[in-house]
């Protein structure tokens, strides 16, 4: 009796061991891992039912389940043969496809799981930082000037408003136009300030300080930044 209980803990241990090497050995085992350990932890933080909680961890472990046969076959695969198989390979590659529709499927069962608890906190974060007219436009304008610089560092070209990719003053020109526009929601208006952003582009190029395709890229640019933060934090 006593010879049969070690036994089984010898095997525990064994078994202990092969997943702690899977995690120390395979890189996509690690993300699993810490894939599972956040779902779970969002499981328990969103306060889902027993039954949700039950189809994360089923999932989440049904996936390192999947990831650990599939290192034992690529461990088993090498030792059989160091050189190149095409039936090997084939096995190789059944292993992992079979990872594939394991991690497929709980992507399927947590986003069936959690879209419905995520929508709702997302919706009312959103109306809890949503602004009024004169602080969205210094945000906006302050996120399409630090986007450019952003831009501009990366390729290494001109000042944030001088020169270089994109236009810095296109940008916030156009910006400044849907701002305007959206606030005003008067045609007239709108108008008036398209043709002042316009006329700003056209100063750019007509100077030499830009080519068209940067004063375009910055004005698409103010145009993107300035919907975006309207849609989520305004209208």
């Amino acid at each position: 009796m006593k010879k049969n209980s070690q036994s089984r803990l010898e095997s525990f241990n064994a078994a202990i061991e092969g997943i702690i090497l899977a995690t120390k050995t395979e890189k996509n085992m690690k993300i699993h891992f810490s894939i599972a350990l956040a779902a779970i932890i969002l499981a328990l933080f969103l306060k889902v039912s027993k039954i949700d909680i039950l189809f994360v961890l089923i999932a989440a472990f049904f996936v390192l389940f999947a990831e650990t046969l599939n290192t034992s076959i690529e461990y088993l695969a090498d030792f059989i043969s160091k050189e190149h198989s095409e039936e090997i390979a084939a096995v190789k590659n059944l292993a992992a496809g079979a990872v594939l529709l394991s991690a497929f499927g709980s992507f399927v069962v947590g986003y069936i799981i959690f879209s419905k608890y995520l929508y709702y906190l997302i919706y009312y974060t959103i109306n809890m930082i949503k602004t009024q007219g004169s602080d969205i436009s210094v945000i906006i304008i302050s996120i399409v000037f630090v986007g450019i610089i952003i831009i501009k560092a990366m390729f290494n070209k001109g000042t944030p408003l001088r020169g270089g990719f994109p236009s810095g003053h296109a940008a916030i020109a156009f910006s400044i136009w849907l701002i305007v526009s959206f606030l005003t929601l008067n045609p007239v208006v709108s108008l008036l300030t398209f043709i002042l952003a316009l006329l700003i582009a056209f100063s750019r190029i007509s100077s030499g300080i830009h080519t068209k395709i940067e004063v375009l890229t910055g004005s698409v640019i103010g145009i993107l930044i300035t919907v975006l933060i309207f849609k989520l934090f305004y209208f």
